[in-house]
């Protein structure tokens, strides 16, 4: 039989129970697939460069925010996709690291405002130019056409879930 592994699951279903209905599977099942080897591409990725996805996830949310004074901690959560619970401790690691280092907020002296080093911002650069190379890699089978095709249709199934 030809197909990727989730022909052959569909097919072994169609054989089981015929009356079950697996076409969502082809996609669905096709999207896990496709975002579990997008997962190991990305860790791969950042292996070399000492981060965790998450360790990327904040600073490039730092960099990519580009506010002179810092970020508030608060802030910087709800424009990554690391929770709340896991910021503090992150932040702390990274600092530690010389990556990220903390300051008062001259508008509020009770807040605590977040910044890339020199050091961190030099590191975003290079996390992301490895990452954005896994993704170019990951779509390689894709044309231009074929990349805003699929996103369209990602965004179409997702914005419902994401509350866009």
């Amino acid at each position: 039989m030809t197909g990727d592994s989730v022909d052959r699951m569909a097919a072994e279903w169609a054989a089981l129970a015929p009356s079950l209905d697996v076409r969502a599977l082809h996609v669905v099942g096709r999207v896990l697939r496709y975002a579990e080897h997008s997962r190991q591409a990305i860790v791969a990725a950042l292996r070399p460069l000492g981060l965790s996805y998450g360790d990327f996830d904040v600073l490039n949310s730092l960099r990519r925010r580009a506010v002179p004074g810092g970020v508030n901690p608060t802030e910087l959560t709800r424009s990554s996709l690391v929770t709340s619970g896991a910021m503090t401790a992150r932040l702390d690691r990274l600092a530690a690291a010389g990556l990220v280092e903390r300051g008062q907020d001259d508008r509020d002296r009770r807040a605590v405002l977040v910044r890339l080093t020199t050091a961190g911002e030099e590191l975003a650069t290079a996390a992301l130019d490895a990452v954005l190379a896994a993704d170019e890699r990951l779509l390689a089978p894709l044309d231009e056409a074929g990349r805003d095709q699929l996103g369209a249709l990602l965004r179409t199934v997702l914005a419902p879930l994401d509350g866009a």
